[in-house]
């Protein structure tokens, strides 16, 4: 792993256009305009879904990394990330985030060690750690 701090830049290009183009070194160009609740087009993504986004994935990410080091077998997991954005006096934030995970393992498994880490992932995801909104797991585990 490389010394910290890591910094990940971004590079945002826009006209009067309501389309804009996103890019990141080493990473493919995403176009990216307002949600459709901000009259924003459809088909494309936006810094709110950006948002949830950021939480299911580092989530899963997370999770892999400590089932890993606690040698959990599993097969697939699902992460939905419900984001909700609220006002709050004059001011617009994400007030609370909803994260459902299905998680499939073998059958005959105790639960208990899946969702012992799978709420250590929610303990330690970098990106619910940076964030101020009120998280909340709704895990499910799956025998296969």
């Amino acid at each position: 792993m490389a010394d910290f701090p890591h910094i990940y830049t971004t590079t945002a290009q826009g006209t009067t256009a309501t389309v804009l183009n996103l890019k990141s070194e080493n990473l493919p160009d995403l176009d990216v305009a307002p949600p459709t609740q901000f009259g924003g087009p459809e088909g494309y993504w936006n810094p709110e879904a950006f948002f949830s986004a950021a939480v299911s994935t580092c989530f899963i990410l997370t999770f892999k990394s400590l089932a890993r080091a606690m040698k959990l077998e599993w097969s697939e997991i699902k992460v939905d990330a419900d984001a909700y954005l609220d006002k709050q006096g004059s001011k617009m934030s994400f007030t609370k985030v909803d994260i459902f995970v299905t998680l499939r393992v073998p059958s005959g498994e105790s639960p208990d060690p899946y969702l012992k880490a799978l709420k250590k992932a929610e303990e330690n995801c970098l990106i619910t750690n940076s964030i101020t909104s009120d998280i909340h797991l709704h895990p499910v585990i799956q025998s296969e």
